[in-house]
């Protein structure tokens, strides 16, 4: 299922909304005769700022942003600005994304698998 997960931000008194682009990966178990949600977890695709008025924006530092992940690069800068410490281990594109995808297929061939976000399964 793909999802857009929308916040707004100010900084310097203009209004920019985040838009991050995500989809979300859900691990089915048939139990009892019933089928049922074990796990879900998303995967951030990619992420943009908009303004709110269309001539009033915001530079972001681009060297500044380039220390996030690419898949919510903006949001966790933004949440940087508001001293709201970001996750650093969400699940993006790159190394990230082949994490989660191995993990899937692990799933799919019958093994058992919780994803943690990109570090280690807990089972």
């Amino acid at each position: 299922m793909k999802v857009t997960i929308t916040c707004r931000f100010t900084f310097d008194g203009i209004e920019m909304d985040n838009e991050a682009d995500c989809r979300f990966f859900f691990m089915l178990e048939k139990r009892a005769g019933k089928w049922g949600i074990c796990f879900y977890t998303l995967l951030f695709d990619k992420d943009k700022m908009v303004p709110v008025v269309s001539d009033k924006t915001f530079t972001i530092p681009e060297e500044e942003a380039r220390k996030y992940p690419s898949g919510y690069r903006y949001l966790a800068w933004c949440e940087a600005k508001i001293s709201q410490p970001p996750k650093m281990d969400l699940n993006s594109h790159g190394p990230e994304r082949d994490i989660l995808y191995a993990k899937c297929k692990d799933w799919l061939d019958g093994k058992k698998v919780q994803p943690n976000l990109t570090g280690k399964d807990v089972v």
